[in-house]
């Protein structure tokens, strides 16, 4: 007898994990959202440097945060086999790791931000975006350290306090961003490089609300210090706390199972952003479209990335409880969801594309090519959704290795060059102009989500033996 595709009491466990997960991930949008439109309001050069800094910054910092997203299933996999303890020590190395990576990568932006020029910006926007690099460099390990505890606490399947902590950040970054950038409140003035401090204190608050929840939370509350064992020396320390010192076998491990997730993320950040580079020749009526569509394709990416991070924790915690039937419905149950919710916004996509541009623009010949390009993003939209939800899925089997060979496949080898062909060429049919790149997009993704669907349905047709081997290699 064949196993059942879809489950309700499954579906009904997923949604109430995934919905406080898709309002924190829908906060996080939302801050970049309002950095861009209070800067907006403030002078055009401000947002412009904010726009080409965060085209700089999304990618990079990304592929830090990407990293410790390997800590959700391998929390979960701990607290599902009972293993509290062993959580506890994950989270304290995923802090090792975490100020690891963020000097890594502070210093890198310190370097772009004073060389920013390279990119053939005018001297002062330059300086506003070099100024916006700085000031925000220093909210990264916040984020990274709320990254980090988000994930422990998304192993006891805790996904509420992220989403409440997430609002927070986002109600406090508006009264931040207004005192910064225009210098009230006895503040000073900074415009552009004010929404960058004003950010990195956001960042910072979500931190320390997580950490103070996690002391709190009465499933986590035991756990001991988070920090005091990173400090001191052997002796002094708690013997129960001995462990929690720097580990440099799991630590690798951590990176090891994260870094392939996070080259995806990187390729597919670095793909929309090299975009809109190869379309600012053809002039700004098809950049200013391809903006419209790609703002609101992030928007509506929000709902699948939910899902991706539900079925790392639901998957995760099932098969670390041993669990594997379960865990091969989970799959399914969570593939159909996506599926369904990527056909719902694709007909609203279609049905609603003239408002939703109007909301943008007003520009006949804008709204024109916007609406067009929506219409292809509905159909990118479907395809998208079962490739973000398998990645998630594998994560939670901790089979992360294949995940960045497909990426770089998909992104690298067909996306960018095609999209470059169809849009700017006349070697395959006469030039298409943003619509190649979109077309590209529907190749790239429909490329990756047939190979990881086919890697997930490999995965559940191994020996039980072999799977639980997997997720704690």
């Amino acid at each position: 007898m064949s196993e059942p595709l879809f489950s309700a009491a499954e579906a009904r466990r997923l949604l109430s994990l995934g919905l406080p997960v898709f309002v924190a991930q829908l906060s996080q949008t939302g801050m970049t959202f309002v950095d861009t439109a209070m800067t907006g309001q403030y002078a055009t050069a401000d947002m412009a440097a904010v726009a080409v800094a965060g085209s700089i910054w999304a990618p990079l910092s990304l592929l830090g945060v990407g990293c410790l997203l390997a800590l959700s299933p391998m929390s979960a996999h701990l607290v599902g086999g009972g293993e509290r303890g062993e959580a506890a020590h994950l989270l304290r190395q995923g802090i090792w790791l975490t100020c690891i990576l963020a000097a890594v990568l502070m210093v890198l932006f310190q370097i772009i931000s004073y060389n920013i020029d390279v990119f053939g910006l005018e001297p002062q926007l330059a300086d506003l975006a070099g100024g916006y690099l700085r000031a925000m460099l220093w909210g990264l390990p916040g984020f990274m350290l709320f990254v980090n505890v988000r994930s422990f606490l998304e192993g006891f399947s805790r996904t509420r306090p992220a989403m409440v902590i997430g609002l927070l950040g986002l109600a406090l970054n508006v009264p931040c961003n207004y005192g910064f950038i225009y210098g009230v409140w006895g503040l000073p003035r900074l415009g552009a490089v004010g929404c960058g401090v004003a950010t990195s204190l956001c960042y910072w608050f979500m931190a320390l609300c997580i950490i103070f929840y996690t002391r709190r939370d009465r499933l986590t509350r035991d756990i001991g210090p988070l920090f005091l064992p990173l400090l001191l020396p052997h002796t002094t320390c708690k013997p129960e706390h001995r462990d929690s010192r720097f580990d440099p076998a799991l630590i690798l491990r951590i990176f090891r199972i994260g870094f392939p997730g996070a080259l995806a993320i990187f390729f597919e950040v670095s793909l929309f952003a090299l975009t809109a580079l190869l379309l600012a020749p053809l002039g700004d009526v098809v950049v200013a479209g391809h903006q419209i569509a790609l703002s609101y394709s992030a928007l509506i990416f929000m709902v699948p990335m939910s899902l991706n991070i539900t079925a790392t924790i639901r998957v995760g915690h099932l098969l670390g409880g041993t669990r594997i039937w379960r865990a091969h419905m989970a799959a399914r149950t969570v593939l159909m969801l996506g599926a369904g919710t990527a056909v719902v916004t694709a007909l609203l996509t279609v049905t609603a594309r003239y408002g939703i541009v109007a909301i943008y623009n007003n520009d006949p010949a804008v709204v024109t090519l916007a609406a067009h390009l929506l219409l292809l993003a509905a159909v990118y939209q479907v395809v998208d959704a079962l490739q973000t939800i398998s990645i998630g899925i594998l994560r939670g089997y901790n089979d992360t290795r294949i995940i960045s060979l497909i990426c770089f496949s998909a992104y690298c080898i067909i996306g960018l060059p095609l999209g470059f062909v169809l849009s700017r060429t006349d070697w395959i049919v006469p030039a298409m102009g943003a619509q190649g790149f979109w077309i590209a997009y529907i190749a790239a993704l429909s490329f990756g989500a047939v190979c990881y669907l086919c890697r997930v349905r490999h995965l559940h047709g191994l020996p039980e033996e072999t799977i639980l081997q997997k997720i704690h290699r």
